[in-house]
Parts: C-alpha cells; sequence; structure tokens
C-alpha cells in the first residue's frame, strides 16, 4: 500500500508550500493583507485565497508538463508555482477592475485603489 505521507510525497510539499505563499503574497498585493500583516477575514478572502492556490496548483503544473521542465528540481517547479498564484490573481484583478469599469465605476476610482495598492506594496 502506498502511504500519502511518506518520502515520496515530498516533492508535493514543496510546491504546495509555494503554492501557499504565493497565495498569500497576491492577498497582498491586492490589499487584503495589510502593511501591518492584518487581514480580516470575509469569504471574499477565503474565496481568493482558494483560487489563488487552484490557479498555482493546476495552471503550474499544466504549464511544467506542457513545457517539459519535469527535469528540473522541485523547487524550481515550486518556483513556477509560486508565479501562477501571485500573476494568476493579478489576472483575477484585471479582469474584475475591467467589470467594475464596464458596470460604470469612474476610471479615477479604479486609478485610485490602483496607487494605493502599489503604495502599500512599495512601502
Amino acid at each position: 500500500m502506498n502511504d500519502p505521507l511518506s518520502i515520496k510525497g515530498m516533492p508535493w510539499i514543496v510546491k504546495i508550500m509555494a503554492a501557499i505563499i504565493g497565495a498569500i503574497f497576491a492577498l497582498t498585493l491586492s490589499g487584503d493583507i495589510d502593511t501591518q500583516g492584518r487581514i480580516k477575514i470575509t469569504f471574499g478572502v477565503i474565496l481568493k485565497f482558494t483560487f489563488s492556490v487552484a490557479i498555482s496548483l493546476y495552471g503550474g503544473a499544466a504549464f511544467i508538463e506542457y513545457y517539459e521542465l519535469v527535469v528540473y528540481s522541485h523547487m524550481a517547479q515550486g518556483f513556477v508555482m509560486l508565479l501562477f498564484a501571485v500573476f494568476g490573481m493579478l489576472l483575477i484583478g484585471i479582469w474584475y477592475q475591467s467589470l467594475q469599469l464596464l458596470k460604470g465605476k469612474p476610471l479615477t476610482e479604479i486609478i485610485s485603489e490602483i496607487k494605493s495598492a502599489l503604495g502599500a506594496i512599495f512601502k
């Protein structure tokens, strides 16, 4: 019988940790985690975290298989998954702001939200 907690499962633990770290970084970029590290857990935050981890695991795994990156180390594959978590949430954020723009939200308000988020990132 194959034990899921054996040493053979270690590469997946590295990849899952990279996905979780990427999701936390994506929440920081989206402003859900403030500069003091505080987070208010809401349904939206849980949904964003879940989507970020899912994008990382599935998108990263598909990218790694498609471009035949399985020959690289598990840390390198974990980095690819981390990038998918962060940039996947970035694309979702762009899509969300585009929908808000189509619904009639003023462009100046969207720009001020983006400026405040960037200010929080680089503070």
